[in-house]
């Protein structure tokens, strides 16, 4: 900048003096002469104490040492670590990584040996041990450890061979194989039949298929679905050659 600039400030037609400042002391970039903007950041996004718009150093810091997580040296600033826990070991309900406070009792009030806070006996006063069942093994939900009440029956109401009270397991079936209906997975009775009281072979009670013919192909008048009967005739006395009886036996 010249003398005669220096002391008379002059602008050129864009707001601008010889050094390329405005009236304000910024360039055309918004940066004053220490590298700064109005706002009092450098181009690099940091101010003067090197911290950014966010609050954070080029190392991810706040001004109180404390990281974007919230963290630091490990800690957030109540003292605990990402998974909870201070440096005592403890978490915000005072309890360890394992369950226990600083005098060794869970939530509970169970010692790591079992013994309760106030009864000094493996059991509470509601009458469960540590692992939360009773001198009989049964919890306050009524089931053991493999989850059966005292009756044999597990939540779902079957008991260790699957069966309810009823005696039908989960797909419906007795010990015999049987539903409630008395048919079997396959759809049938204890004497073989299905609800249309057809057997597997397809005949029923009277030994006939659902078209009427017995297993040898007659039906109950003794014709076959052609209409002849076990001699060959039909019921107008015709055979196939259109031969009445007696005349085949007058031949």
């Amino acid at each position: 900048m010249g003398l005669l600039d220096r002391f008379s400030r002059t602008f050129d037609k864009y707001g601008y003096d010889l050094d390329g400042y405005d009236k304000d002391g910024y360039d055309k970039k918004g940066f004053n002469k220490n590298g700064y903007d109005k706002k009092g950041f450098n181009k690099n996004g940091y101010d003067k104490k090197g911290f950014n718009k966010n609050g954070y150093d080029k190392k991810g810091y706040d001004k109180k040492g404390y990281d974007k997580k919230g963290y630091k040296d490990g800690y957030d600033e109540d003292g605990f670590d990402f998974k909870g826990y201070n440096k005592e070991g403890f978490n915000k309900n005072g309890y360890d990584k394992k369950g226990y406070d600083k005098d060794g009792y869970d939530n509970r009030g169970f010692s790591i040996d079992g013994i309760h806070i106030d009864t000094k006996i493996a059991f509470n006063e509601d009458g469960f041990n540590k692992n939360g069942y009773d001198k009989k093994g049964f919890n306050k939900n009524g089931y053991d450890k493999k989850g059966y009440t005292k009756d044999g029956f597990n939540k779902n109401g079957f008991n260790k061979n699957g069966y309810d009270l009823d005696g039908y397991d989960k797909k419906g079936f007795n010990k015999d194989g049987f539903n409630k209906d008395g048919y079997d997975e396959n759809g049938y009775d204890s004497n073989g039949y299905d609800e249309d009281e057809y057997n597997q072979e397809g005949y029923n009670l009277d030994g006939y298929d659902e078209n009427g013919y017995d297993s040898n192909g007659y039906d109950g008048l003794g014709y076959d679905h052609l209409g002849y009967d076990k001699e060959g005739y039909n019921q107008e006395g015709y055979n196939k050659f259109n031969k009445k009886k007696n005349e085949v036996d007058s031949d």
